[in-house]
């Protein structure tokens, strides 16, 4: 079988901690007949022989494999293995087993149709946030692409805004693991039921989404609200099909909070789950109406998914072939001297993929400290980006992955090649440094530079700055490494440890968030969203009204650009595939990479073991266990 290829903020993970930002409409309720779980109908499926057993070993047990159940990483692994897809993305290329084409304005699978809206009506506005149309509201009429065309809302009379149509079409032929044929009703049950669990705090797919309906067996549409154009990626809004032939008598509240719907939940990947004995194992075997069945995939006849504590426990499940593979266990990279030992005795394969999270120091652009700010200026953090040696920072790094230079991977398509990669070039940032006014003074290597003609710095100041970093038993290696590296470029760097909840904690008491600092080092996440939109002005936390987000607010650096932040808006509130998108999606990277409001690291990177005779592992950029049915 040919492998498989494949706003604001959703979801960002800081250091250790996860915030997740709502906000959300309800579009409507659904109401479920209340049944018993007892009126689900049994499921009788053959059980194959056992012969190929492959055992899995997880850093932690999910709570419930249900697709509104449990979003943990976990959870996610176990579950490619029974839904298979519905969308892979593999080396920034997206495919679906499910769908027959994905869609795109080219092959006429998403339109924009004029609509007309009323007064109390929800619509996007200009800026792309959900809202009412009344009095007051900038909105973009039909065809407004640009800031110059945004209108103000006076008046009762209907206007006329665009709407965007997806139509997803299943491949023909698809069944459940039971033998039932999956329909495009299974996706719009799907839908039915993330409306009931979510109400109005759903993610983008719920709140940006006015319709989502079943044109006939194999096709869906999805209609979204009014105004919204600002689509990361077609596929996001299509519902992962549930079926509605098994569950469609119970309410989503029942699926969820039902236990044995864990143990009858059916799929139409590569395997079918078969038992769960909690704190011990999970067991699926071979999924004999697989589409690829007659392929010979999956390649096992059984998975067992155990789980571990960490590390140690795992490596010692690993030597003892209790577990054949070995991932989403983080500690693992404590033993990372062993295991690069053993892989080079052929005792075990490494396979590494970057991570959603890239490490970064933000800079204090806009500090509200009461001091001098000395890092304002984007020629001062040109040069400290310049003394700083990434590479040698990743490479002693066992959890560092992959460069970055901007928003995107280097292999990312979306990233603009066009931008000069940022390089370590000490003596180059010390030019710089001297011609804007950062001189040796005393031509001593233990004092840092002063101020002698730095624009907004007094004379006779010295270059030094606070880095805030977590880490409360000692400070991270990755710390010291850019201190002892800027002092060779004559700035003094002071370490401040804090605890995660203290660093990341909200503005104005949070140092980070209430915008007191020089240098922060922390890590954003990648997602279903546009990373602009955390450094646009009106994201900058600080004193509501002055600051649209009051202190919750994304942008901690304070950095404000105009230039900036009207490309953001254009790629925010543009259809992907746009002229319009991909114009502005040049020009947010190449104002950030002149500006550098944070100097970006590194991907975090993600570590697999296992028995070196296993094929079907690679290292790149993927969800792991993608290719699940290929593994043999």
């Amino acid at each position: 079988m040919v492998l498989k290829r494949q706003y604001l903020l959703s979801l960002l993970l800081l250091g250790s901690i996860l915030i997740t930002s709502c906000g959300v409409e309800k579009n409507q309720s659904l109401q479920f007949p209340s049944n018993s779980v007892d009126d689900i109908e049994p499921t009788s499926i053959p059980t194959p022989s056992q012969e190929k057993v492959l055992s899995v070993c997880l850093g932690d047990e999910p709570t419930s494999l249900f697709i509104y159940g449990d979003l943990s990483r976990s959870a996610n692994i176990i579950r490619q293995a029974i839904y298979d897809g519905p969308i892979d993305q593999v080396d920034f290329q997206i495919s679906s087993p499910l769908l027959s084409e994905l869609p795109s304005q080219e092959n006429g699978l998403v339109t924009v149709v004029p609509v007309e809206v009323f007064p109390g009506d929800q619509i996007v506005d200009a800026k792309g946030n959900l809202t009412i149309l009344t009095s007051g509201v900038e909105y973009r009429s039909s065809g407004c692409l640009y800031a110059e065309c945004w209108q103000v809302y006076q008046g009762q009379d209907p206007v006329i805004m665009d709407q965007v149509e997806v139509k997803f079409k299943l491949e023909s032929g698809l069944s459940w693991s039971d033998g039932a044929p999956l329909t495009a009703l299974d996706s719009v049950f799907s839908y039915q039921v993330a409306q009931e669990l979510y109400g109005s705090a759903g993610p983008r797919k719920q709140r940006f989404t006015a319709k989502y309906e079943k044109i006939d067996d194999q096709t869906m549409l999805w209609t979204g609200i009014p105004g919204f154009l600002g689509i990361y990626d077609y596929t996001e809004f299509f519902f992962t099909p549930l079926p509605e032939h098994n569950l469609g008598k119970l309410s989503g509240s029942q699926i969820l909070s039902t236990e044995n719907i864990n143990q009858q939940i059916l799929g139409w990947g590569p395997y079918r789950l078969t038992e769960w004995v909690r704190g011990d194992h999970i067991t699926l075997q071979r999924n004999e109406l697989y589409t690829h069945s007659g392929e010979g995939l999956p390649a096992y006849d059984a998975l067992v998914f155990r789980f571990l504590n960490d590390g140690e426990e795992a490596l010692a499940a690993f030597s003892s072939r209790e577990c054949e593979i070995v991932l989403n266990e983080p500690d693992l990279f404590r033993y990372l001297p062993e295991l690069k030992t053993m892989k080079e005795e052929g005792e075990v394969e490494l396979s590494y993929y970057d991570g959603s999270a890239w490490e970064q120091i933000s800079f204090g652009v806009n500090s509200l400290d009461n001091k001098q700010n000395l890092v304002s200026d984007p020629i001062t953090r040109g040069a400290i980006a310049q003394c700083i040696n990434r590479e040698e920072i990743s490479a002693n790094r066992g959890d560092a992955g992959s460069i970055i230079d901007g928003f995107y991977h280097r292999d990312d398509p979306r990233s603009n090649l066009n931008n000069a990669v940022i390089t370590y070039q000490p003596q180059e940032a010390v030019e710089k440094l001297k011609e804007i006014g950062w001189i040796d003074h005393d031509h001593d290597p233990e004092t840092p530079r002063i101020a002698a003609g730095v624009e907004n710095v007094t004379d006779g100041t010295p270059f030094q700055l606070s880095l805030l970093v977590t880490g409360i038993d000692e400070v991270p290696p990755t710390a010291m490494m850019i201190k002892d590296q800027l002092y060779v470029c004559g700035i003094e760097v002071l370490i401040i440890p804090l605890s995660a909840a203290e660093l990341l904690a909200p503005g104005p008491e949070g140092p980070v968030f209430g915008r007191h600092f020089d240098l922060a080092l922390f890590a954003w996440s990648s997602g279903n969203y546009h990373l602009c939109r955390i450094f646009q002005t009106d994201e900058i936390p600080g004193i509501y009204p002055s600051f649209p987000k009051g202190w919750g607010g994304a942008n901690a650096t304070g950095y404000s650009v105009y230039s900036f932040d009207a490309a953001c808006d254009i790629l925010t509130t543009s259809l992907p595939d746009s002229t319009e998108s991909l114009d502005a999606l040049a020009s947010v990277q190449t104002i950030f990479r002149e500006d550098l409001p944070v100097l970006p690291l590194f991907f975090r990177q993600e570590m697999i073991l296992s028995n070196s005779i296993l094929e079907g592992f690679q290292s790149g950029n993927y969800s792991p266990f993608w290719n699940i049915e290929e593994i043999r």
